[in-house]
């Protein structure tokens, strides 16, 4: 079990902004070690320009970040290494079969790399039939199945997860929601965007819902789905953030 007294997540003033927008701003927000995060919100609410930022691919424009008690801008590096990140981008080697992406991952990670070790695991997400085919022609599923057994193999103390549920049939997705409470049992820090709120909703402790670059609610993940509501309907029209840069 992981324990820490440092937050996995201490945001203050948090912003981004790519060219004359603000895609995140005034952000404050803090997740326990340990505990479960959904961010909800529509398309261009910010959720994934939030979890870019934890995971160092973004640098904030203005505020500060600390992961586990680290300095974001100041430790960058050792803050990447506490955490994986599962995006809609897999990141995976069109020419090496699924078998051959994993004994990579496995090898630069230093975890046991034999077919022997390995093939278990694929057959875990339901791959090991396809373990010999390049990744290239897989499936959207079949690549985000194999880009969650790389993130079990970096052991992090903080999983970051964008739109999980996507591109997934109905047993890539109880995959899913079986690996993030495996997380949450172990102690592991858990954020998920997702539109899937029902479903994010049973493997969250907390939740916030993002508005055109602000936090417009936060609460128990359990209530989420009714604040997504009215929020969407209080909010619609309502610029909370995303504000134009002079």
């Amino acid at each position: 079990m992981i324990k820490s007294d440092a937050p996995a997540i201490k945001a203050a003033g948090l912003g981004r902004r790519f060219g004359r927008y603000w895609a995140l701003a005034h952000v404050d927000l803090e997740l326990p070690a340990g505990r479960s995060l959904l961010l909800a919100g529509a398309n261009g609410s910010g959720k994934t320009t939030f979890l870019r930022i934890v995971a160092g691919l973004h640098r904030p424009t203005r505020g500060t970040l600390q992961i586990f008690g680290r300095d974001a801008r100041e430790e960058r590096e050792a803050c990447r290494q506490q955490l994986t990140l599962v995006s809609h981008s897999a990141y995976l080697y069109a020419r090496l079969t699924a078998l051959e992406s994993l004994r990579t991952w496995a090898r630069l990670l230093g975890q046991p790399s034999r077919d022997a070790d390995l093939m278990p695991l694929l057959e875990e997400v339901g791959l090991g039939n396809h373990h010999d085919q390049a990744v290239g022609g897989f499936s959207a599923g079949m690549r985000k199945r194999l880009t969650l057994l790389r993130a079990r193999l970096e052991e992090p103390r903080m999983v970051l997860l964008d739109e999980p549920f996507a591109a997934l049939d109905v047993p890539g997705q109880k995959l899913v929601k079986d690996w993030v409470q495996r997380f949450r049992d172990d102690g592991i820090s858990v954020v998920l965007a997702s539109h899937q709120l029902q479903q994010a909703a049973e493997l969250c402790d907390d939740a916030v819902v993002l508005h055109k670059g602000q936090i417009a609610w936060r609460g128990g993940a359990e209530k989420v789905v009714g604040a997504f509501e009215a929020v969407t309907t209080d909010l619609g029209g309502t610029d909370l953030g995303g504000e134009e840069v002079a």
